[in-house]
């Protein structure tokens, strides 16, 4: 009996102490980082909501890293004997990693705002320039120029696009190409139109003199101006008629020979009416080039140099019908309607004064008009 006693005795004891030793060994398990890791994961998310991963890459990348980082070494502690586990490593990286993202939300949010007011500010200033450009346009520009033009307008217009969908990385990138695309395009045209436009004092006194002359002698007169695109007829000094002119393709500059396609620039009368079989473009009125002065200046070009001696100056420059084409594609004659034509062939005679001049209103204004 007594030695019954004494076993129930001595496994009391060991339950007993069994159970006091898993109670302690229980309390000493060390928590998971769990909140540390739900902050941190959180962080993460924040951050990436506002596009740090774009605006503060590197600084995402880090805070990416780090959690990842955390991750990985929870998962080596929960492979070990529970009383084993060291946790400290995953909630100082946890907590790195929570201070990381907040950084790169930060510094997304300043990064995203001064792009957009980067890209704010050269889409105003790119879209006078394009105003301008369009102006530009008009005249006969060099291939080299007019694909710069035509590339800088659609990185501008993909610019564009990607701003409206709040893409500020790719909107910059895009933007940024149609500056240095349309800034060389508008340096180059606007150096070429501006010596073009170094006559314009002498288009002046032409169209002045016509009109006057017209008012004088009371007679009908025609002015061509070659940028508006336009012929005027004049009777008694007074506009009575204004038509829709073709030129021909590279009409920017004065003829200076033949085959050059520039439609010339002078004080000339009109020296024969034809229709019929008489012309190819339904009716026709030729006009006295190569007058006195262009012979001159084409003298002068072959005696420089500037002109090849094999060089001819040309002629048969006419008003004429088969117009309405839309654009300018003559060789430089000024075509128009065939009902302009009707129109224009019962108002003249030969000997009617025909004045051909770049334009009749100075680059500024055209330039400030339209961008107004």
């Amino acid at each position: 009996m007594r030695k019954l006693l004494k076993g129930i005795l001595i496994a009391g004891i060991i339950v007993v102490v069994g159970g006091v030793t898993s109670i302690i060994a229980i309390n000493m398990k060390p928590d998971p980082p769990v909140v540390e890791m739900d902050q941190a994961r959180l962080a993460l998310a924040a951050a990436r909501n506002i596009k740090a991963e774009t605006y503060a890459r590197e600084t995402f990348e880090q805070a990416r890293l780090l959690y990842d980082s955390a991750m990985a070494c929870w998962n080596r502690e929960n492979s070990k004997f529970f009383l084993n586990r060291d946790f400290s490593g995953v909630i100082q990286m946890a907590k790195l990693s929570e201070q990381t993202s907040a950084l790169a939300a930060e510094l997304s949010l300043k990064s995203s705002s001064t792009i957009e007011a980067t890209v704010k500010t050269k889409l105003k200033y790119l879209s006078k320039l394009v105003d301008e450009v369009n102006v530009l346009s008009r005249f006969p520009l060099s291939p080299r120029i007019m694909d710069r033009l035509a590339k800088g307008k659609l990185a501008l217009s993909e610019g564009q696009a990607a701003f409206a969908q709040d893409m500020l990385v790719q909107s910059n990138l895009k933007v940024t190409e149609a500056e240095t695309h349309l800034e060389v395009a508008h340096k180059e045209a606007y150096k070429v139109i501006n010596n073009y436009f170094g006559h314009y004092n002498t288009w002046k006194s032409w169209k002045e003199q016509t009109i006057r002359e017209s008012k004088q002698k009371k007679i009908t007169s025609i002015l061509v101006d070659k940028f508006a695109g336009k012929c005027y007829v004049y009777k008694n000094g007074q506009l009575t008629n204004e038509f829709d002119a073709e030129l021909g393709k590279n009409w920017i500059g004065d003829k200076r020979q033949k085959g050059d396609r520039a439609t010339p620039e002078g004080l000339y009368k009109v020296v024969d009416k034809k229709e019929g079989h008489r012309t190819k473009y339904y009716k026709a009125l030729l006009i006295n080039y190569p007058n006195d002065e262009d012979k001159k200046q084409f003298n002068a070009e072959i005696a420089n140099g500037t002109l090849s001696k094999k060089s001819k100056i040309g002629g048969l420059i006419e008003i004429h019908g088969d117009g309405g084409k839309g654009t300018d594609w003559t060789d430089g004659c000024v075509a128009l309607t065939n009902s302009d034509m009707d129109k224009i062939y019962k108002l003249v005679q030969n000997g009617t004064p025909v004045t051909i001049i770049g334009s009749a209103v100075s680059l500024d204004v055209i330039l400030n008009d339209k961008k107004q």
